[in-house]
Formats: C-alpha cells, sequence, structure tokens
C-alpha cells in the first residue's frame, strides 16, 4: 500500500453524501487512504500528490456487492442456461466437492479482481465451499491478496456441499477458530468476518437456532437466503424462534409476503438484491427492489453467483431498475392503461449500489460515499466513449449504459488498483495463470 497523497481532479464528482451532492469540475484529495477534501482542492494542499486527472469522467464511490460467492470466480457463465436447481446440481452438488483449496485460493482471488475491475471496491463474500481449515485459510488469503475490502462470510455446513440441502447438523466448530487466527481483532485489514447459515429454508429450526446463537456468541453478522421460490418458512420461522434482528441479512427475499418484509424492516434486517440470478434463475417473480424502498429496509445490489450473472453492478442497476418498473405497472398495463409516470429512477439505483449495500451491511460510516473522513474507496468512469455520450444527468448516462470497461481507475482505502483500465498490482497477471490452471483441473475432474 501506497501512503502517497492522490489527488482525483477535474471529474463530475457524484458524492452520494446528501450535504454535499454532485460536483462538477470538481476535486477529491485522498491521504493516510481516508478522504482528505471534496471541491475544489487548492494546489497548496495537494503538493507532492499523485494526480489523477478525471476529466470528462464521472468520480462516483466504490460500488458494495451485498451478496456474491466469490469462490466462484474460475466457472463464469457456466450455467447460464439452467434455473436454480439446475445450478445446483450442477456446481453445487458437481464441481464443488472436488474443490481443493488451490481451487478455492484461484477462484477467490480472479472472482474479488473480477469485482474490482468493473468498479466493485466492497464485497460480501458467501463462502459457502470451505471444506476445511486450508480452504478457509485459502479464501481469506485471497481475498487480502486481491486488496478489496468486504466481509468474509464463512459458510458450511461441512466437508460435503451437497449437504448443504437438508442436513441437520450444526454450523462448523472451525468459524471460532477462524475468527481466532485469522481475526483476531474484529477485523483482518480490510476484511472482517461473518457467518453464511443456511436458514430454515434449508435445514431444521433447530439447527438455525444453534447456528444463531453460535453467531451471536461470536458477535459475528448473519447472511441467510430466505424468500426463493420452492424454499419457504424463512422469516417466519426466525420469527417464532425469535431469531430476527439488526445483524441479519437476508438474500434475495422474493417471495416474502408484505408480514415477512414488516417483520424485517421492523427487526433492523437488510436484504441482498440479485436482480439478475433471481429472474434468470427463477427464484421468484420479481425482485424485492420495491418492497425494500416500500418498508424502508436497507438494501443493496449484489450479482450472487457469477455462473450465472455478470461480474458488474451496473447491470444490476438497470435491471433492477427495469424489473420493479414492470412490477409496479403490470395492472395498468394488463388494463390496457397508458402509464403516466413513473417511481425509482437511476439515482435511486446508484444508491443500491453503493449507500444501500454500505448500509445494509451496517458499513455506512465508513464507506458508501464520497464524504470527507470515509474510507478512500473511489471509482473514476471514463464517460467519453460514444456509447456514454449523454445529454442531461450523467447519472442518468452511467446506469443506463456503463460496464466494466468503462471503469478507468479504481482506488481502495488509498490505493490505486485498477488504472489506466487495467488491473495493477502484483497479483493481476498471477491470478490469471492460477485460475486458467484450475479450470484445466475442474475440467479434467468433471470429465473423468
Amino acid at each position: 500500500m501506497t501512503n502517497q497523497d492522490l489527488l482525483i481532479t477535474g471529474g463530475h464528482v457524484v458524492t452520494l453524501d446528501p450535504d454535499v451532492g454532485d460536483v462538477p469540475g470538481g476535486d477529491v484529495l485522498i491521504r493516510d487512504g481516508r478522504i482528505a477534501a471534496v471541491g475544489t482542492v487548492a494546489p497548496e494542499d495537494a503538493l507532492g500528490a499523485q494526480v489523477i486527472d478525471a476529466r470528462g469522467r464521472l468520480v462516483i464511490p466504490g460500488m458494495v456487492d451485498t451478496h456474491r460467492h466469490v469462490w466462484q470466480g474460475a466457472l463464469g457463465a457456466s450455467t447460464g442456461d439452467t434455473s436454480l436447481m439446475g445450478y445446483v446440481g450442477k456446481v453445487v452438488q458437481g464441481i464443488a466437492p472436488g474443490y481443493t483449496a488451490d481451487d478455492i485460493y484461484a477462484g477467490t482471488l480472479w472472482g474479488s479482481l473480477q469485482a474490482l475491475s468493473s468498479g466493485v471496491t466492497t464485497i460480501a463474500d458467501w463462502s459457502h465451499n470451505l471444506q476445511g481449515a486450508q480452504h478457509s485459510e485459502a479464501n481469506v488469503r485471497a481475498l487480502h491478496d486481491s486488496g478489496i475490502r468486504g466481509l468474509f462470510l464463512h459458510g458450511g455446513p461441512g466437508p460435503d456441499p451437497a449437504a448443504f440441502f437438508g442436513q441437520p447438523a450444526r454450523h462448523p466448530e472451525d468459524a471460532r477458530r477462524v475468527q481466532k487466527e485469522l481475526f483476531p481483532d474484529g477485523t483482518s485489514g480490510r476484511l472482517r468476518m461473518g457467518m453464511a447459515f443456511r436458514g430454515t429454508s434449508f435445514t431444521s429450526a433447530e439447527t438455525t437456532v444453534e447456528d444463531f446463537t453460535f453467531a451471536r456468541e461470536l458477535g459475528l453478522p448473519i447472511s441467510i437466503h430466505a424468500g426463493m421460490a420452492g424454499f419457504p418458512d424463512s422469516v417466519e420461522a426466525l420469527y417464532r424462534k425469535d431469531l430476527l434482528g439488526p445483524d441479519v441479512n437476508y438474500a434475495h427475499a422474493n417471495q416474502l409476503t408484505a408480514r415477512e418484509f414488516e417483520l424485517i424492516a421492523d427487526s433492523g434486517g437488510s436484504i441482498a438484491i440479485s436482480a439478475t440470478v433471481e429472474m434468470l434463475m427463477v427464484l421468484g417473480t420479481y425482485p424485492a427492489t420495491g418492497s425494500a424502498f416500500r418498508y424502508g429496509i436497507p438494501a443493496g445490489l449484489s450479482a450472487d453467483t457469477t455462473t450465472s450473472s455478470g461480474v458488474d453492478l451496473f447491470s444490476e442497476m438497470r435491471i433492477a431498475l427495469a424489473a420493479e418498473r414492470s412490477r409496479a405497472n403490470k395492472d395498468a398495463v394488463a388494463r390496457d392503461e397508458a402509464v403516466l409516470s413513473v417511481e425509482l429512477d437511476q439515482r435511486d439505483m446508484l444508491r443500491l449500489a453503493t449507500t444501500g449495500g454500505a448500509r445494509a451491511w451496517h458499513m455506512d460510516d465508513e464507506i458508501g460515499t464520497l464524504t470527507v473522513g470515509k474510507n478512500a474507496d473511489v471509482v473514476v468512469v471514463d464517460m467519453r466513449a460514444p456509447h456514454l455520450d449523454g445529454f442531461a444527468d450523467p447519472v442518468s448516462t452511467l446506469v443506463f449504459g456503463a460496464g466494466p470497461a468503462d471503469v478507468e481507475t479504481v482506488v481502495v482505502g488509498g490505493e490505486v488498483v485498477k488504472s489506466g483500465g487495467r488491473l495493477v498490482g502484483p497479483y493481476a497477471e498471477t491470478a490469471r495463470e492460477l485460475v486458467q490452471q484450475s479450470r484445466r483441473r475442474i475440467t479434467e475432474r468433471t470429465q473423468a
């Protein structure tokens, strides 16, 4: 990591801080890994700083992916033609059991760099292929080496990922050792730890009580899958066992009832929305975007499994917005009525991808906006290409048209991890070689 100051100058700065707003032609000064100034920075205040020319660019907070299985970084687009159950058979029960610790490292490192390259600077890594201590250590080491900020969500339930469905055994006790050895001070570099639990949709209520009690004994936040078609009895079951709380994040939430959304809101829980996967893999009719806004539930966007989605949140913003407008207006369309106005806009989606994700994981005092004092997680998007030549609000142009290739510069904690459109650092090329080796091993095992 470098201690040199950074000055990002001349860009259209979208702070997403309501007290600051947008700063056209503005500057962002970064010092000691944090944002030192936003607005117009005097030359004498930036003496010796590395200068990043952001003219013709949009400067935004780093994006936050609230739910991704990062270990699957080697398996991109491998289940694009399957439903959730097809994915379970092919990946969870087919490919995952053969993963070595080396495969976990390669996939997680590559998956983290995929995220960083697309402007995602913080990731909640739902690590549910941990087959022992070596797998856990390889996963955490890969997150560290990538330079990403995030949560390592320790998954289970044991050495056979196929047992994720229905096995009553409680979460592996090894999570206690992982916390003690790898996260002794609660954090480890840019990482912190949480728990990835099955919840009542995938195991017994009794096991879920044991798991939640375990996490709360360790003081760790919890993530579960909830509200997916074919897997009922999630939020209501947690309520009956008095397990709801602000430390619980619910991935998907497509099929939840109004009462269940109210229970999440009242308990302070949060939601991770994976619009692409939820519709392509048929987890439910519509993503929970509108319900999250309606009930005031903290929510963020996520790619979930990149075996069936892209690696970026630009696509998630577009798809989530389109799906919510379709859901909100379906009755009027069914009556063959012309719709006069629509709710939610492009800035709502950018907030979901940044401040919303930070709030969902209780990190909004550290990241999510370009605010003086917060961690310097910053993304610079080159808006000069023809497909980003907009007329009005540049955020609209960004949400409707940008993609990972338009991300020119990525800064995490003051460290430049992408520059000039290319990943930089000691692991950029190494990661490619490792993931190619892992893919060859996976192919050999699955074809044997």
